[in-house]
């Protein structure tokens, strides 16, 4: 912190200012001595935030920007919210981790103090049993760190001992034992051994470089004896920077004093213009911020910050350890006994007064000192801040709170409570010696008065109640108040840049000399409430309405600043003030900035930069001199304008928890997942961010999505994505940030075999063969079926020609002949009549493959008859139907039975010498096969064939015709056919002969009648 110096100061004056100036140092020391105190540049982190232990011997940040913390009970991991443990059933081999480091594979080292070696990598413990060579690694004293050459090699070394384990990039493991040297102190006669080894590094000449407490020695080979190279420096510890720099905790020989030197790898001897002396010998971590600032870490004494060689800030942390600086900036301390403390950066630039130094009260009221200066108020006492001095106003009141504070001249100061009773304090003066404010006396007012506003001439003071204004002289403050009854209920009073008074009710009135008048310029605030008004400059003012609406008012226009594309979104606005060209507005927790509200007047948008600290309940904000200063319940805070636009939001880091494919973990590669029949995608995703705040993430899916998309949570589900190659992009901020640079997650859906355009190649190839071979298999049966349908048609026209058997056409004409001759014309007649009609029935049948079971068994029946008359009686017949047969609807095949009953009667009852029988009989055989048996009393078949002639091959063809066509017609209808011989009574003179056939049927008007006839 730096202190303006006064100038012109006359001698008799130097010692107060020096008293002054210890003062303030003493005041700034006790101010950020307690650590743990509230401060909105201070978080703590302890077991009950989420530390396995408050015994944090290393605190580490990775190349990922993870934080780690190495304590007595295991690892964390932190994200800035959400801590990832990790002990021994996790794979460590020992829960005491003292050191962590990373190489340049990204390799996480963890160091043990049982001696053992773990290093985590992609998500994965490994320890001996996983990576044998770790075992290898083991040794009987602590390693203390490693270092990594350029060939990627790591040497790892220890406090004591002179062993050197080497680790090269094919995991082959070299134990090296550098020589002992004893040396003899320069101070203490007693010899010690100069190879306990604090550093190692190479010189730019490639050897190495071994930092003990004898000097520094080098080394081309460490197997070989190390030479003295540097005997100057007695190094007590050497605290590592990089893989190549250190900062040396060393003394110059003959000397007892320590110093802290910074060693980068140059020539020796190193250079003394940046030593410092440290408070302690016992410094455990040393770190150089982004600002220049040294941060020290000691044991025993707390960390101190030097700007240059000089003290500027102490913390009093118990058993202080180790220091980083994080991407953001932020200072994390490590202690063995109070957990972590992260520190903002800006800390050592920007001014506070913690609640400590207020009564451990917050501020609630700020106000503009005449004088240069700040006054402040906790609710029960009145501070002023001037020239980095704190004063106290010796003034209380033990019935009422403080919350308003207006100077109204430069000796007096009027200090209450909005809606209660006033209090003006006449004559104030500072002792600055004392640090207090003097005062001559103290007058109350007479009725309590809301929000108190002085007019820009300073000639008027005008308050308010709940129907009227009151009006102050500043000379005789409460001594004469002027009422104006208003008859309406009011809400706020403002002057405006024209000095002019307005008033807030139902409606928006002016107040200009004794009258009132509507303000029709500001309609358009009717029905709504002012809270807060400021008047900028070049007669334009801002007026903000419930806390979420900013106008602003140019030449009676009304422009709405909180509609600008740069206004922050769900911004509840609590306080406001401006400095040109700077606007201030204040939420409950954060800082915004507008360069340059004005802007919009051109119709430019209006750009709000939030400033990255958080603060507990802002109660006021002011700009005074080159300072912001924000009232709150940490206290008191001054921000330099200077500094306010350097103060960068830090965008959240995002990156990806987990992914799980249909519900199942898959995040083996941290880049990209390739799989096949993927239904549904869970990925998971955090964000790494150390400053306070909610973080908002968005992402796209490219290959399906062209916009960004906000989610609520923390994962996206993404299910039945078609196949192909996508990206997905994550991307997050804070409401106070922007966006930050996405991260990527490759996702590539190979098609599964039904997917792939060559499955489609093969499937459309099949079913055009499919089709090929259908229509070559239909045009076969086409083929066929023509083939069948023209043998069908030849039998049945052979059958027909069987059916007009020329002997019996004959043998019928000869014996008309006979009736004739005989003089029978009768018989003749009666004869020659039945066989026209068969001819006809015969001539008939040709015409359809298929006939009524009725028509046919009156066929037969006239046959038989005309057989009969020929023979003269020599047989009589029978046909018999069964009674599950309809033969009024039954249609069977033509031109079958004939045949059958023509043999019956040539060859079995013609050649016998005994009246003969002819019996037929119809029968169900299925629900689609008629069983049709025809007998004979004849001679039987064997007989038969013995007596056999060449005349008979007429008969014989008609049988073998029906055989064929059954076999056709079974094919056809699918239905079972059979022609079965067999003799009727084996074993007589005459066995006759049996004839079952089986053929199919159609009932007449069935829906298959038609197919059934076509065919």
């Amino acid at each position: 912190m730096t202190f303006e110096k006064p100038s012109n100061i006359l001698p008799n004056q130097l010692t107060d200012l020096r008293r002054r100036a210890l003062l303030i140092l003493v005041i700034l020391i006790i101010a950020f001595q307690h650590s743990s105190a509230q401060n909105p540049y201070v978080q703590h982190f302890t077991t009950s935030d989420g530390l396995p232990s408050n015994f944090v011997f290393k605190v580490f940040q990775d190349s990922k920007k993870f934080i780690w913390f190495a304590t007595d009970a295991g690892l964390a991991r932190f994200d800035g919210a959400t801590y990832t443990y990790f002990r021994k059933n996790n794979g460590l081999s020992g829960n005491d981790v003292f050191n962590i480091k990373e190489d340049s594979k990204g390799r996480i080292w963890f160091f043990s103090l049982n001696a053992t070696l773990n290093y985590f990598y992609q998500n994965t413990i490994f320890n001996g049993k996983n990576s044998p060579f770790l075992d290898s690694l083991y040794s009987e004293d602590l390693f203390r760190n490693f270092y990594e050459d350029e060939a990627k090699t790591l040497y790892f070394y220890r406090n004591k001992g002179r062993v050197i384990y080497s680790l090269d990039t094919l995991q082959n493991i070299t134990k090296i034992r550098l020589p002992s040297i004893l040396r003899q102190n320069d101070i203490d006669p007693r010899p010690y051994e100069a190879m306990n080894l604090r550093f190692i590094c190479k010189a730019k000449d490639g050897d190495f470089l071994l930092f003990s407490p004898a000097g520094i020695y080098k080394t081309k080979y460490l197997k070989e004896e190390p030479k003295l190279y540097n005997e100057e420096y007695h190094i007590q510890d050497a605290l590592p920077i990089s893989n190549q720099s250190c900062y040396l905790v060393t003394r110059m020989k003959y000397c007892n004093e320590f110093k802290i030197k910074k060693f980068e790898n140059k020539i020796l001897p190193i250079a003394s213009n940046s030593d410092i002396t440290p408070i302690s010998n016992y410094i455990s971590s040393i770190l150089l911020d982004s600002y220049g600032i040294l941060w020290v870490s000691t044991f025993d004494k707390g960390v101190f910050c030097y700007k240059g060689n000089k003290i500027i800030r102490h913390f009093n942390i118990k058993d202080a350890k180790g220091i980083i600086q994080d991407h953001e900036g932020n200072i994390w301390i490590s202690s063995h006994k109070d957990g972590v403390f992260k520190i903002n950066p800006y800390i050592n630039q920007h001014l506070q007064y913690e609640s400590s130094m207020f009564q451990n009260e917050g501020i609630l009221s700020l106000c503009q000192e005449f004088g240069g200066g700040i006054w402040c108020t906790n609710g029960k006492t009145v501070y002023l801040l001037k020239n980095n001095q704190l004063f106290t106003l010796n003034f209380q009141n033990n019935q009422q709170s403080f919350n308003q504070l207006l100077q109204v001249s430069n000796h007096n100061l009027i200090v209450g409570e909005y809606s209660t009773l006033q209090f003006a304090i006449k004559g104030i003066q500072a002792d600055t010696l004392n640090s207090n404010i003097h005062f001559d006396n103290v007058t109350g007012s007479s009725v309590p008065m809301k929000n108190i506003n002085l007019s820009n001439k300073r000639d008027e003071i005008c308050s308010f109640d709940q129907f009227g204004l009151l009006f102050l002289d500043p000379d005789h403050i409460f001594g004469r108040v002027k009422n104006f009854n208003i008859g309406e209920r009011i809400n706020y009073v403002f002057y405006n840049a024209d000095d002019e008074l307005y008033i807030n009710t139902r409606k928006m009135y002016l107040y200009k000399k004794g009258k009132l008048t509507v303000a029709d310029e500001l309609s358009c605030f009717d029905n709504k409430l002012v809270t807060d008004h400021l008047n900028l400059r070049a007669g334009s003012e801002l007026i903000n309405i419930e806390g979420d609406s900013l106008f602003l008012i140019n030449n009676k226009k009304v422009y709405n600043l909180s509609a600008s594309p740069g206004f922050p979104p769900d911004l509840h606005i609590k306080n406001m003030d401006y400095q040109h060209p700077t606007l201030c507005i204040a939420t409950n927790s954060n800082i915004y900035l507008c360069d340059n509200p004005l802007n919009i007047l051109n119709n430019e948008p209006a750009q709000f930069k939030p400033i990255d600290i958080n603060f507990r309940n802002i109660h006021d904000i002011k700009f005074n001199g080159d300072r912001l200063y924000i009232a709150s319940d940490d206290g008191l805070t001054g921000i330099p304008i200077r500094d306010i636009q350097e103060i960068k939001t830090n965008s959240p880091l995002p990156y990806i928890q987990s992914v799980q494919i249909n519900d199942k973990d898959n995040l083996v590669n941290q880049h990209q997942i390739t799989s096949t029949g993927i239904k549904r995608i869970n990925i998971s995703f955090s964000s790494i961010n150390y400053s306070l705040g909610p973080v908002i993430f968005s992402y796209k899916l490219e290959g399906a999505d062209t916009n960004w998309t906000i989610v609520k949570g923390n994962n996206v589900v993404l299910q039945n994505l078609p196949s192909g190659k996508y990206l997905f992009k994550l991307r997050a901020r804070k409401p106070t940030s922007p966006w930050s640079d996405p991260v990527e997650f490759g996702i590539n859906i190979e098609p599964t075999i039904w997917q792939h355009p060559i499955f489609y190649i093969l499937v459309v190839l099949l079913l055009i063969g499919l089709a090929f071979l259908g229509m070559l298999r239909r045009k076969n049966m086409e083929l066929k079926h023509r083939h069948m349908e023209h043998q069908l048609l030849m039998l049945e026209q052979k059958s027909l020609q069987a059916m007009m058997n020329p002997h019996f056409i004959f043998n019928s004409l000869g014996s008309i002949q006979n009736y004739l001759l005989h003089n029978k014309p009768n018989e003749a007649g009666v004869y020659l009549s039945q066989f026209a009609r068969l001819i006809r029935q015969n001539l008939n049948a040709i015409n359809s493959a298929v006939i009524n079971l009725e028509e046919e068994v009156d066929r037969l029946k006239n046959y038989l008859d005309l057989e009969k008359l020929r023979l003269e009686s020599k047989f009589d017949y029978r046909i018999e139907i069964d009674e599950s047969v309809e033969s009024e609807e039954m249609l069977i095949p033509s031109m079958i039975i004939q045949p059958f009953v023509e043999n019956s009667i040539w060859h079995g009852i013609a050649n016998s010498n005994v009246k003969g029988f002819v019996s037929i009989f119809f029968a169900l055989q299925s629900e689609k096969s008629l069983q049709i048996t025809i007998e004979d009393t004849g001679i039987g078949i064997r007989n038969s064939e013995k007596n056999s002639s060449d005349s008979n091959q007429h008969l014989k063809l008609g049988m073998q015709l029906t055989r064929k066509r059954l076999i056709l017609l079974s094919q056809k209808y699918g239905v079972e056919t059979s022609i079965i011989y067999s003799e009727k009574s084996p074993g007589d003179q005459n066995p006759g002969t049996r004839v079952t056939i089986i053929v199919p049927f159609i009932y007449n008007g069935s829906e298959n009648q038609q197919e059934f006839l076509d065919n």
